[in-house]
């Protein structure tokens, strides 16, 4: 029995020692000190912005053509932060190569593309939160590559491709929507209105919603031109992500976008003309509630991209029962006087 002992134990001290897959690393060796520091006070706070914890962009993207992934933090209430990527997980501040970045925005997304074809990533940034539209215009910084001093430099150029918008913007994606070779950008927005997101009303159609989401066509100029009513992006949301993918082979790309609350979530299926249609009633029998964001992968290797939803799904099966609202027969009759399809609090694919 005591040999017996003696090896059991020797078995649990090797295996406490074992080697952990990943390690966390100290800031202060890495470089990277970035905390998106966020104070509530008696005018900024969750009841009147829901999303103030939500957090802002990251964006892992090679800035100088080194072969090196540099890391982008961007910011709420303080300052984002650049950090440079020297090897070995060292990093270095380099925030002072992006221009007036440090303006008092509330940066709420990061995308990045090579929009002039220069080699050179720029970075386009969207914000919101603030009432003043002169503070909720996105960023779209322009990589001027490498300066005589040896560092980079970037500038906001936004205004000139006219995509300085003043929506509330959550985030932003590059795609070529109408395949003639250039890049056009899709901007979603969310703005939760007199505290009724969640409460039935005739859905807004038309693209006058507050909450509406943005399509900006590349013009092949240096500048872009919001095409947003005419392209048939009219349906509003509490848009929270955005997943894009050829959904039916056609060689065009669709979209799809995550609402949260009430607004269902959106398929927009290309019609090859400029032009999407919402068909998501017609291809999907089930939507998450509380849409989080998505993403399109072909899981099963057959050729076609699949999707994944999240919901506000708990880690614990007792909070996910704990938590859950209650979806009555009301529901179901309110959805259907409304022209709402059914939603469900679940994780969907």
């Amino acid at each position: 029995m005591k040999r017996l002992f003696l090896l059991s134990l020797s078995v649990l001290a090797f295996s406490c020692t074992e080697k952990p897959r990943f390690e966390l690393l100290d800031p202060a060796k890495t470089g990277i000190t970035f905390n998106n520091v966020v104070v509530e006070s008696d005018s900024v706070h969750v009841l009147n912005f829901e999303y103030i914890y939500n957090g802002a962009g990251v964006g892992v993207v090679d800035l100088n053509n080194d072969g090196l992934q540099d890391l982008i933090f961007t910011a709420n209430q303080v300052s984002p932060r650049i950090y440079l990527n020297e090897g070995k997980f060292r990093f270095t501040d380099i925030t002072s190569s992006f221009r007036d970045i440090d303006n008092g925005q509330w940066y709420s997304g990061i995308t990045y593309t090579d929009i002039n074809g220069d080699g050179w990533k720029d970075i386009y940034l969207t914000c919101t939160a603030h009432k003043e539209a002169e503070r909720r215009k996105n960023r779209f910084y322009i990589n001027q590559g490498i300066q005589e001093n040896g560092e980079l430099l970037f500038i906001d150029q936004a205004e000139e491709y006219g995509l300085a918008d003043d929506s509330y913007s959550v985030q932003a994606s590059f795609l070529d929507y109408d395949n003639d070779g250039d890049l056009d950008l899709y901007l979603l927005n969310n703005f939760v209105t007199e505290r009724l997101s969640a409460s039935y009303r005739p859905k807004i159609l038309d693209g006058s919603a507050i909450n509406n989401d943005d399509l900006y066509r590349n013009n092949g100029d240096g500048t872009f031109s919001n095409v947003t009513l005419e392209a048939g992006i009219v349906f509003e949301g509490f848009g929270l992500g955005i997943a894009v993918g050829d959904v039916n082979k056609d060689g065009y790309p669709d979209l799809y976008i995550s609402n949260d609350y009430i607004s269902n979530d959106l398929l927009y299926i290309n019609q090859q003309d400029g032009t999407f249609k919402n068909e998501i009633a017609r291809l999907m029998s089930y939507q998450t509630k509380s849409s989080m964001g998505s993403d399109m992968a072909d899981i099963n290797n057959d050729g076609f991209p699949d999707m994944y939803t999240l919901d506000m799904m708990p880690e614990y099966y007792h909070k996910k029962k704990a938590t859950i609202n209650g979806f009555g027969y009301i529901y179901y009759i309110n959805d259907a006087k409304y022209g709402y399809e059914h939603q469900y609090l679940r994780n969907m694919m």
